[in-house]
Protein backbone atom coordinates (compact mmCIF):
# COMPACT_ATOMS: atom_id res chain seq x y z
CA UNK A 1 0.00 0.00 0.00
CA UNK A 2 2.83 2.26 0.69
CA UNK A 3 4.75 1.69 -2.31
CA UNK A 4 1.44 2.43 -4.04
CA UNK A 5 1.78 5.47 -2.20
CA UNK A 6 4.95 6.43 -3.00
CA UNK A 7 4.76 5.80 -6.61
CA UNK A 8 1.81 8.00 -6.78
CA UNK A 9 3.13 10.77 -5.18
CA UNK A 10 6.35 10.61 -7.59
CA UNK A 11 4.49 9.75 -10.60
CA UNK A 12 2.88 13.30 -9.67
CA UNK A 13 5.49 14.65 -9.25
CA UNK A 14 7.09 13.96 -12.61
CA UNK A 15 3.87 15.54 -14.13
CA UNK A 16 4.60 18.44 -12.04
CA UNK A 17 7.76 18.72 -13.74
CA UNK A 18 6.93 17.66 -16.81
CA UNK A 19 4.24 20.50 -17.45
CA UNK A 20 6.90 23.20 -15.86
CA UNK A 21 9.34 22.08 -18.29
CA UNK A 22 6.62 22.06 -21.13
CA UNK A 23 5.95 25.53 -19.92
CA UNK A 24 9.26 26.57 -19.88
CA UNK A 25 10.04 25.61 -23.31
CA UNK A 26 6.87 27.20 -24.55
CA UNK A 27 7.79 30.41 -23.21
CA UNK A 28 11.34 30.46 -24.76
CA UNK A 29 9.80 29.26 -28.05
CA UNK A 30 7.66 32.08 -27.87
CA UNK A 31 10.31 34.67 -27.47
CA UNK A 32 10.69 38.07 -25.91
CA UNK A 33 7.37 40.15 -25.55
CA UNK A 34 6.58 42.16 -28.41
CA UNK A 35 7.70 45.99 -28.29
CA UNK A 36 5.38 48.59 -29.17
CA UNK A 37 6.95 52.15 -29.47
CA UNK A 38 3.76 54.96 -28.65
CA UNK A 39 4.49 58.81 -28.89
CA UNK A 40 1.74 61.22 -27.32
CA UNK A 41 0.72 63.17 -30.31
CA UNK A 42 0.38 66.47 -28.41
CA UNK A 43 4.51 65.81 -27.77
CA UNK A 44 5.42 65.84 -31.22
CA UNK A 45 2.93 68.60 -32.16
CA UNK A 46 4.22 71.02 -29.78
CA UNK A 47 7.70 70.17 -30.60
CA UNK A 48 7.02 71.09 -34.26
CA UNK A 49 4.85 74.13 -33.42
CA UNK A 50 8.06 75.81 -31.83
CA UNK A 51 10.70 74.70 -34.42
CA UNK A 52 12.23 76.65 -36.99
CA UNK A 53 10.92 74.59 -39.62
CA UNK A 54 7.57 75.68 -39.16
CA UNK A 55 8.40 79.43 -38.11
CA UNK A 56 9.75 78.92 -42.09
CA UNK A 57 6.90 77.76 -43.02
CA UNK A 58 4.49 80.35 -41.29
CA UNK A 59 6.92 83.10 -42.88
CA UNK A 60 6.78 81.63 -46.40
CA UNK A 61 2.82 81.82 -46.35
CA UNK A 62 3.06 85.21 -45.08
CA UNK A 63 5.63 85.80 -47.78
CA UNK A 64 3.11 84.06 -50.61
CA UNK A 65 -0.13 86.20 -48.99
CA UNK A 66 2.27 89.53 -49.49
CA UNK A 67 3.32 88.49 -52.95
CA UNK A 68 -0.84 87.42 -53.68
CA UNK A 69 -1.83 90.43 -52.60
CA UNK A 70 0.75 92.50 -54.72
CA UNK A 71 -0.30 90.50 -57.73
CA UNK A 72 -3.76 91.22 -56.97
CA UNK A 73 -4.58 87.33 -57.10
CA UNK A 74 -7.73 87.35 -54.92
CA UNK A 75 -8.04 83.40 -55.54
CA UNK A 76 -4.40 82.60 -53.89
CA UNK A 77 -4.95 85.49 -51.43
CA UNK A 78 -8.27 83.77 -50.02
CA UNK A 79 -6.50 80.06 -50.37
CA UNK A 80 -3.63 81.66 -48.02
CA UNK A 81 -6.33 83.53 -45.96
CA UNK A 82 -8.29 80.51 -45.32
CA UNK A 83 -5.22 78.12 -45.16
CA UNK A 84 -3.71 79.75 -41.37
CA UNK A 85 -6.46 79.65 -39.57
CA UNK A 86 -7.10 75.88 -40.49
CA UNK A 87 -3.90 75.19 -39.36
CA UNK A 88 -3.91 77.32 -36.27
CA UNK A 89 -7.51 74.67 -35.40
CA UNK A 90 -5.72 71.35 -36.52
CA UNK A 91 -2.66 72.73 -34.78
CA UNK A 92 -4.48 73.18 -31.22
CA UNK A 93 -6.19 70.03 -32.04
CA UNK A 94 -3.16 68.22 -32.16
CA UNK A 95 -0.84 69.98 -29.57
CA UNK A 96 -4.00 70.11 -26.91
CA UNK A 97 -6.08 67.05 -28.17
CA UNK A 98 -5.74 63.81 -29.47
CA UNK A 99 -5.89 64.48 -32.61
CA UNK A 100 -3.50 62.79 -35.41
CA UNK A 101 0.29 64.00 -36.30
CA UNK A 102 0.76 62.16 -39.61
CA UNK A 103 1.17 65.81 -41.43
CA UNK A 104 4.02 66.39 -38.77
CA UNK A 105 5.72 62.97 -38.59
CA UNK A 106 5.69 62.86 -42.70
CA UNK A 107 8.41 65.86 -42.06
CA UNK A 108 10.46 62.78 -40.27
CA UNK A 109 9.24 59.99 -41.54
CA UNK A 110 13.04 58.93 -42.96
CA UNK A 111 14.20 59.14 -38.86
CA UNK A 112 11.02 56.85 -37.18
CA UNK A 113 12.97 53.73 -38.46
CA UNK A 114 16.33 54.70 -36.60
CA UNK A 115 14.55 55.65 -33.28
CA UNK A 116 12.19 52.53 -33.28
CA UNK A 117 15.71 50.88 -34.09
CA UNK A 118 17.37 52.29 -30.70
CA UNK A 119 14.07 51.73 -28.77
CA UNK A 120 13.72 48.19 -29.76
CA UNK A 121 10.32 48.21 -31.15
CA UNK A 122 8.80 46.80 -34.04
CA UNK A 123 5.95 49.80 -34.66
CA UNK A 124 5.67 53.73 -33.85
CA UNK A 125 1.86 54.23 -33.19
CA UNK A 126 -0.16 57.04 -31.09
CA UNK A 127 -0.37 56.19 -27.90
CA UNK A 128 -4.54 57.49 -28.30
CA UNK A 129 -4.71 55.05 -30.90
CA UNK A 130 -4.40 52.20 -29.25
CA UNK A 131 -7.48 50.95 -26.91
CA UNK A 132 -6.68 47.86 -26.22
CA UNK A 133 -3.17 45.80 -25.87
CA UNK A 134 -2.32 42.37 -24.32
CA UNK A 135 -0.68 42.52 -20.82
CA UNK A 136 2.48 40.58 -23.11
CA UNK A 137 3.22 43.96 -24.99
CA UNK A 138 5.71 45.97 -24.07
CA UNK A 139 5.28 49.58 -24.48
CA UNK A 140 8.20 51.78 -24.98
CA UNK A 141 7.01 55.79 -25.53
CA UNK A 142 9.41 57.48 -28.00
CA UNK A 143 7.45 60.49 -27.86
CA UNK A 144 10.83 62.62 -26.90
CA UNK A 145 13.24 60.85 -29.24
CA UNK A 146 10.24 61.80 -32.19
CA UNK A 147 9.91 65.22 -30.63
CA UNK A 148 14.04 66.00 -30.36
CA UNK A 149 13.73 65.68 -34.42
CA UNK A 150 12.52 69.10 -34.58
CA UNK A 151 15.45 70.31 -32.02
CA UNK A 152 13.57 71.62 -29.39
CA UNK A 153 14.95 74.21 -27.26
CA UNK A 154 15.30 74.05 -23.18
CA UNK A 155 11.12 75.72 -23.04
CA UNK A 156 10.13 73.32 -25.31
CA UNK A 157 11.66 70.66 -23.90
CA UNK A 158 10.54 72.38 -20.41
CA UNK A 159 6.91 72.30 -21.60
CA UNK A 160 7.02 68.45 -23.19
CA UNK A 161 7.66 67.30 -19.66
CA UNK A 162 5.13 69.28 -17.92
CA UNK A 163 2.83 67.59 -20.33
CA UNK A 164 3.40 64.09 -19.24
CA UNK A 165 0.83 64.98 -16.14
CA UNK A 166 -1.85 67.00 -18.30
CA UNK A 167 -4.76 64.73 -19.56
CA UNK A 168 -5.53 65.94 -23.42
CA UNK A 169 -8.55 67.80 -23.72
CA UNK A 170 -11.67 65.37 -25.83
CA UNK A 171 -11.46 66.88 -29.23
CA UNK A 172 -15.19 67.66 -29.11
CA UNK A 173 -14.52 69.94 -26.35
CA UNK A 174 -12.11 71.90 -28.71
CA UNK A 175 -13.54 75.28 -30.65
CA UNK A 176 -13.14 75.19 -34.17
CA UNK A 177 -12.75 79.04 -34.31
CA UNK A 178 -8.73 79.86 -34.94
CA UNK A 179 -9.27 82.63 -32.71
CA UNK A 180 -10.38 81.58 -29.37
Amino acid sequence: MRSRRVAAVLILVALILACGAGLAVAKKAAGPALKIGVYDSRVVAVAYARSEPFKQHVAQMRKDLEEAKAKNDTERIKALEAEGPAMQVRLHQQGFSTAGVSNILAKVADSIPGIAREAGVVLVVSKWEMPYRDPSVEIVDVSLPIAKLFNPDEQTLKIIAEMKDVKPVPLDELSLDPND
